[in-house]
């Protein structure tokens, strides 16, 4: 046998250190801990309120994994080097972490740095000439129409002293461009274009200038009328002074301002506004740069939230600001551009209300003051107006010359209105300018009056009845037929066999349909003669008048309040005991507590 095989069967095996079993022990341990807090991040949260056992499931992870590989290390030394070979092990896996770590960090503060830019520093406060280009690169998600909108700096820059117009580039490119401009009113035609909330701008506004409010005035109160103020401003300007144009030729800058917001994971996240002349000169420059580096050494952060905590790569976070420091690019704009910040007039609020008061009063004419109205109403918020506001509302939807009143109108009365309206929202549903949308929100309202309302039809209410067009359009209007009591049975019946014959499509005549299932459910008993028909169309093997189980509810609980027995309610013959025993139970409790004004 050769010299060295004999050699290597005499050689002694390994010997495993007792720092080395301890090290392997507590690697296990260490696993178990750290599996249990990146497993379930929010018992971390939850033992921090304990504070010790928080703490150990909090840095469990980063335990683990420089525990590993110093264990890993030192299983590669020999064993009889004892605490030597453990320091070294320790000594070498951090020296590992940090080069491992470290081209990240290195990356991280290049990338910081080349996205500073040193700020710019006006002596006096800017002021803007000319044509104005801003740039909007802060909103990273455009929503739909937003790019064709004067948004509340747009309009701010357009009341600004000296700007003569303002080009809105936005999009991810900024390539999506739109000239605003102010000219007098019937120098161009009017197109009813106005500032989207151009009350917003208050949010921006510096903190100096919101300190002078007068004292003692609630601070929600204070905004409030301030928005309230500048809201009818626009308003004025627009329906008297000045039409607002948009032109998608954009006009040669003579300033040009650059807002820009960046916000994308793993980059640096840059907030700047900047002012440039016509030649390219930067003359006023605010930015905020902040960006979260890889830490050397590195080691697992631990971020609590309430909804997602979460396990992450440490990182030490670079700012050129203060810690949480808020920028807000517009608000620096308006500390340091001269008359972007307005005071709005405390008069424009009633000197609006007297205009539109003068305009309704003045019936021989479309007096520009008209166009107040819906502006006004819009202004009145989401709350029950006062009487003499209630009053004025109600003179606005009573007047034709004032169109497109329902979606203000929502806003104070989404779902009922008082009766007094009736004659007014009927006017309204006839009249041709009025488009589906605003029929079937006015047939709501008139469905939702007291009951007996319509016990005396006016020939207009009857129109809407016999008209399919508007019926179709105010098919809510139709369940207020049962007001006529039993001479009420008839005419929903033709309405019921109109819609099953002439409209073949089942999105087309539901609206209809469910009307006049309601309408025999609250006329109850006095429709009794309506059953056979009824019958005669729910039985039908595709049938015309239900389109889902709950439309099979509704008319199940209208035949029962028309007098049909429960026992006899029809059902598809498949039905088991069981289903037939539910439905007669539920249809028999909807029944019991049959509530008109809640529907079915």
């Amino acid at each position: 046998m050769p010299f060295k095989e004999r050699a290597s069967r005499c050689r002694p095996a390994r010997r495993i250190h007792p720092w080395e079993t301890c090290m392997f022990i507590l690697t296990l341990v260490l696993g178990f801990v750290a599996l249990i807090a990146l497993a379930m991040p929010d018992l971390v949260l939850l033992g921090l309120f304990l504070i010790v056992p928080g703490i150990i499931l909090m840095v469990a992870p980063t335990a683990f994994a420089y525990m590993a590989s110093a264990t890993a290390i030192r299983s590669l030394l020999p064993g009889h080097t004892g605490i030597k070979a453990t320091v070294f092990a320790f000594c070498a896996t951090g020296l590992l972490a940090f080069l491992v770590a470290s081209p990240f960090h290195w990356m991280g503060e290049r990338e910081y740095r080349a996205s500073i830019q040193e700020d710019v520093d006006c002596v006096e406060p800017l002021k803007l000439v000319g044509n104005i280009r801003l740039e909007r690169r802060d909103i990273l998600q455009w929503k739909r129409g937003q790019a064709e909108q004067c948004d509340e700096l747009c309009a701010a820059l357009l009341l600004t002293p000296g700007v003569e117009s303002v080009t809105l580039a936005s999009g991810p490119d900024c390539q999506h461009e739109t000239t605003w401009k102010l000219v007098p009113r019937g120098s161009v035609p009017n197109m009813g274009l106005a500032p989207t909330d151009p009350e917003r701008i208050f949010k921006h506004y510096p903190d100096e200038e919101n300190a002078h409010r007068p004292s003692g005035m609630q601070v929600h109160k204070f905004h409030q009328a301030r928005r309230e103020r500048l809201a009818a401003e626009w308003n004025l300007r627009l329906a008297t002074r000045q039409t607002l144009v948009a032109s998608k030729a954009a006009m040669t800058p003579d300033m040009t301002i650059v807002i820009t917001g960046s916000k994308q994971k793993s980059k640096p996240a840059v907030e700047r506004v900047e002012v440039s002349g016509q030649a390219g000169r930067t003359l006023f420059r605010r930015s905020l740069v902040e960006h979260e580096v890889v830490n050397t050494p590195p080691y697992i952060a631990f971020h609590p939230s309430m909804s997602n905590s979460r396990f992450a790569v440490g990182r030490t976070k670079y700012s050129t600001g203060n810690q949480r420091e808020r920028f807000d690019p517009i608000a620096e704009l308006m500390k340091n551009v001269e008359g972007l910040c307005q005071t709005p007039s405390d008069d424009a609020p009633r000197l609006v209300k007297q205009r539109l008061v003068d305009a309704l009063d003045n019936h021989a004419s479309n007096a520009n003051e008209l166009e107040l109205a819906v502006p006004w109403i819009v202004g009145l918020g989401f709350q029950t107006p006062s009487d003499e506001d209630a009053e004025i509302v109600h003179r606005i939807v009573a007047d034709l010359r004032v169109s497109n009143v329902g979606k203000a109108l929502r806003r104070i009365y989404p779902k009922t209105i008082p009766p007094r309206y009736r004659s007014s929202l009927v006017t309204r549903i006839i009249a041709q300018q009025t488009d589906a949308e605003d029929r079937t929100y006015f047939a709501s309202l008139l469905s939702k009056m007291p009951a007996g309302t319509f016990a005396e039809m006016t020939a207009e209410e009857w129109r809407i009845i016999n008209d399919p067009m508007l019926r179709g359009d105010s098919a809510a209007f139709i369940e207020r037929l049962a007001d006529l009591g039993k001479p009420g049975v008839q005419p929903i019946l033709e309405i019921l066999r109109h819609s099953v014959q002439t409209i073949p499509e089942w999105h087309k005549r539901r609206q209809v349909v469910l009307a006049v299932c309601r309408g025999l459910a609250r006329l109850g008993p006095d429709a009794g003669e309506a059953l056979p028909l009824v019958q005669s169309y729910f039985e039908q093997k595709r049938c015309p008048i239900t389109n889902s189980a709950n439309d099979a509810l509704a008319w199940r609980i209208a035949m029962a309040r028309m007098g049909l027995p429960i026992e006899k309610l029809p059902h598809p013959s498949s039905w088991k005991e069981p289903a037939i025993t539910k439905m007669k139970s539920r249809v028999s409790r909807r029944v019991a507590k049959y509530d008109p004004d809640a529907g079915l």
